[in-house]
């Protein structure tokens, strides 16, 4: 028989509730625990340190293999109340990968550069495939944000021999892709310690392990030829400090991560030092690049 995993999800309005939810199904024996929104409501752009939450929040417990429904249920119950509502889940292992790979296509950048998943084969005998599969952090190349990047990257990056910083690295996709085209070092930093983790596995599998460093502290990074931060805005804004710890007269920033609407506010946190050019949107998603001011 198939191995089995269990998601139980209980639904909050409230950050008190959230808590208690998360540490009922913790005492359960959980494994992970995820938050999703339980109806439309969208959070793009939290305040730097804060996690905000929706009105209408899931609270997703995942339980082992083979566990008892109806024992999970049972202590539930028994922390926060009979009237509570359960939704269970059982789904096969691996179901997830098979999914996700059922939907993931590999992407040609141009310029020979693809990004595919390990059991894709590319057929160009002189392509550059920088495989990705599903794992502990975001990014596979198929948002916006990310795409445009690794455009620029193939396109404008002329990598030769230049150092990077991925600043906020999520997979490691860009850092890696930096190493692919030919840079001579990257230095990848994230404040999530599995991005970390994922980055560093995926360097391993991309052959390009030997020169990409990771940073558990962003100031062990030295000063670089480009940056490239696919963040959100805050941080962006709140960075900047941090950001030219590492860049020279002539090093260059990227900066992804950003709406339409959010522009102007860049250019109101860096304007007075910087060139700022779009060069890129994708669905009301942009691309800016930053070269300080002589």
């Amino acid at each position: 028989m198939t191995a089995q995993w269990l998601e139980i999800t209980l639904h909050s309005t409230n950050d008190a509730d959230t808590d208690r939810i998360e540490a009922a199904l913790e005492a359960a024996g959980a494994i992970a625990i995820t938050y999703t929104a339980a109806d439309d409501e969208e959070i793009y752009e939290p305040l730097v340190g804060s996690m905000p939450l929706w009105t209408h929040t899931g609270v997703t417990g995942l339980f082992p293999q083979n566990s008892d429904p109806e024992t999970i249920h049972f202590l539930l119950r028994a922390a926060l109340g009979n009237d509570i509502a359960l939704n269970d889940r059982l789904f096969a292992d691996s179901e997830w990968t098979r999914a996700w790979l059922d939907h993931f296509r590999p992407i040609d950048f141009g310029g020979g550069f693809w990004v595919a998943a390990s059991e894709h084969h590319i057929d160009a005998a002189d392509a550059t495939v920088l495989r990705l599969d599903p794992g502990l952090a975001f990014g596979t190349g198929t948002h916006p944000s990310t795409a445009m990047c690794l455009n620029w990257l193939v396109h404008h990056g002329a990598l030769a021999g230049k150092t990077v910083y991925d600043y906020g690295c999520g997979s490691g996709i860009l850092g890696i892709a930096a190493a692919l085209l030919g840079a001579k070092h990257v230095w990848q930093t994230d404040i999530d310690p599995q991005a970390l983790t994922a980055s560093g596995e995926n360097a391993d599998k991309n052959g390009v392990r030997e020169r990409i460093t990771l940073c558990a502290d962003p100031d062990d990074a030295p000063k670089v030829d480009l940056l490239v931060a696919n963040i959100l805005l805050e941080p962006l804004c709140f960075l900047r400090p941090q950001f030219e710890k590492h860049l020279r007269a002539d090093s260059q920033l990227i900066f992804a991560g950003l709406l339409e609407r959010q522009e102007e506010r860049i250019r109101v946190a860096y304007g007075d030092a910087y060139t700022i050019t779009r060069t890129d949107s994708c669905d009301g998603w942009i691309l800016l690049h930053l070269r300080p001011n002589a």
